[in-house]
């Protein structure tokens, strides 16, 4: 007996249904790995958590673990990316991109430090550190535009292409690896957190009242914008 059209288009609904489903439960367990992840990362460091720790702690197993994020430092950069991503829209609804990104660029740079500097926060960020993560993290911009390339031809400045790259994509996560590095575990003070924005703004010879002006500026905001999203402070 063959199968009428309505019988198929049932069977069709079903399939994709079940598919749905079964994306939705993937999507909900991953969820479920990254949140305990996070928890035992801060918890007791990161180094100090294994895999099979954040198993039992996501009651599942380590092979489904590694079937999602393939390694432990690959649930942190996620994390870590959540939390830039999260920022960074947020911020773009308060500074536009190609207008101002001398702004965007020094809020945003003070928004991650200050962030990352929460007492729930600040011992995870130098685990990243020295894991090396963050080199891979912040020196990658394939995703989005990078506000320095914004600045460096807003100004005009004419440079070879190998420095122009270098000063795009290293000098400020550079110089912010540094501070960190250079705080014995603690969260650089907070006049410094402008240093590294300072630094690619005295490289191209922008005048220091205007750099002033701009750190100032988003002093202000990112303080405002804490007070509305205190969740940025959290492993949320």
């Amino acid at each position: 007996m063959s199968r009428s059209v309505n019988d198929d288009t049932f069977l069709e609904k079903e399939f994709d249904k079940r598919a749905s489903q079964e994306q939705h439960h993937s999507i909900s367990k991953k969820d479920d790995i990254m949140k305990a992840a996070i928890h035992l990362f801060l918890k007791q460091g990161y180094g100090s958590t294994t895999v099979r720790q954040i198993a039992k702690a996501a009651n599942t197993s380590a092979s489904l673990i590694i079937y999602h994020f393939g390694t432990k430092q690959a649930i942190a950069h996620a994390f870590l990316n959540y939390k830039l991503q999260m920022m960074r829209n947020t911020l773009l609804q308060k500074i536009d991109l190609y207008e101002n990104p001398e702004l965007f660029c020094c809020a945003m740079v003070r928004l991650f430090q200050t962030a990352m500097s929460s007492p729930a926060l600040c011992r995870f960020y130098h685990d990243m550190i020295e894991e090396g993560l963050f080199r891979e993290f912040f020196f990658s911009s394939e995703e989005s535009i990078n506000p320095s390339v914004l600045i460096l031809s807003k100004r005009k400045i004419q440079l070879p292409q190998n420095i122009f790259h270098f000063y795009s994509h290293y000098i400020i996560p550079s110089i912010e690896m540094a501070l960190w590095l250079s705080t014995n575990n603690s969260a650089p003070e907070d006049d410094m957190l402008d240093i590294p924005f300072r630094t690619l703004m005295g490289l191209i010879s922008v005048p220091k009242a205007e750099v002033n002006t701009y750190c100032n500026h988003s002093k202000e905001l990112i303080k405002e914008l804490l007070k509305e999203h205190p969740e940025f402070l959290t492993d949320e």
